[in-house]
């Protein structure tokens, strides 16, 4: 189910799960379905590697006698095919600003996730598509003090009225996206597009090592003066200042610490420098496949040199930042969903051991 683009392995685990500890599959939400059968109580299926016949339906969804013949089955649509009014509303994006983490609540941080109320949508959804498909749920958060948070004042400001947390009649926060996770992560000093998903498929999409969606980013960088108290304790040292790119399109260097090479960025330039900006802040555009944590930072300081004061993520594949305001959110439209989709990423062939030549005289 995987491997077709049905759902995630963890969401087909889940289902089985569910229907191997209900007797009712009426009762269920969901319910995996090969060749009309559905499969209940944990029984083992055998699938053809090309099998097309397989999907998932409600568990009250009614079981014809005649859905045994491949001509009456449902043929199994790809994600991005299916109609709009299925999918829209599954996928978000957010722009995010400075202070919050893309994960879970820590210390102090709040999560980018509690930025996803209503009234930070800005959807102008005329037939009510969408937001009919948009669930909110009140969610308890741990005691937050704001006047200490990492959050800005200005978006600080969203989260409090009259220096009180924003509460309803029954005193809790203001309602957010229900059954929404982060399909990738942007560091708390970090703003930019940050995109949330319900759908497994996307998610897979976005996130995979094999996935060739490109992340654009524009930074800015001034002269790395000295280390930091971690990078002394790992006994680092800072390299030559340079400006010379070429080290970031060549690829296979190695950050400190750090076994894996880099892959090669796909793009990377000098902007023309803003006469408002201090003389020594310099702006870089990157355009990057690969994703590990704080990349573009430790590359800067680790191969140029270059102390990273602003980073903003301006693109994922074809959505874009454009007019999307600070702390606010929409839904994906149906070309940037197609567009996520357009290009599947190649599958890794299997190394096999080399076999010997044989030399006849």
């Amino acid at each position: 189910m995987s491997e077709l683009g049905i759902c995630s392995r963890r969401e087909a685990a889940r289902i089985l799960k569910d229907t191997s500890e209900s007797s009712n599959q009426r009762a269920l939400k969901s319910v995996i379905y090969v060749r009309g059968n559905p499969v209940m109580g944990g029984t083992g299926v055998k699938v053809a590697q090309d099998e097309k016949y397989i999907e998932i339906r409600s568990g009250d969804a009614a079981t014809t006698s005649n859905e045994s013949h491949n001509d009456d089955l449902k043929e199994y649509v790809p994600y991005a095919e299916r109609p709009w009014h299925e999918i829209c509303g599954d996928s978000i994006v957010l722009n995010k600003p400075i202070g919050y983490v893309s994960g879970q609540e820590e210390h102090q941080h709040v999560p980018a996730v509690r930025l996803l109320t209503r009234s930070n949508n800005i959807d102008k959804d005329v037939d009510g598509i969408v937001s009919s498909s948009l669930q909110y749920t009140k969610q308890k958060w741990s005691g937050l003090d704001l006047e200490t948070s990492s959050v800005p004042k200005h978006i600080r400001n969203t989260l409090n009225r009259d220096g009180k947390a924003v509460v309803d009649q029954d005193n809790k926060w203001e309602a957010t996206l229900q059954g929404y996770a982060c399909a990738g992560r942007l560091d708390i000093n970090s703003t930019g597009v940050l995109i949330f998903t319900r759908a497994g498929m996307m998610a897979r999409r976005l996130i995979s090592p094999q996935s060739k969606i490109t992340k654009e980013y524009i930074v800015k960088v001034a002269p790395a003066v000295q280390l930091t108290a971690r990078e002394s304790e790992m006994g680092m040292k800072l390299p030559p200042l340079t400006t010379d790119l070429e080290s970031f399109l060549e690829g296979g260097r190695r950050l400190w610490d750090d076994a894996k090479p880099l892959k090669p960025v796909v793009e990377a330039e000098w902007l023309q420098n803003d006469p408002e900006e201090q003389p020594q802040i310099r702006t870089l555009r990157l355009v990057l496949q690969e994703g590990k944590k704080r990349q573009i930072r430790r590359m800067c300081r680790e191969l140029l040199g270059l102390h990273v004061v602003d980073l903003v993520r301006t693109r994922i594949g074809p959505v874009k930042i454009d007019s999307l305001p600070e702390g606010k959110w929409r839904t994906l439209t149906k070309e940037e969903v197609q567009g996520i989709f357009m290009d599947r990423p190649k599958k890794k062939k299997k190394k096999g051991k080399k076999k010997r030549k044989s030399f006849v005289s």
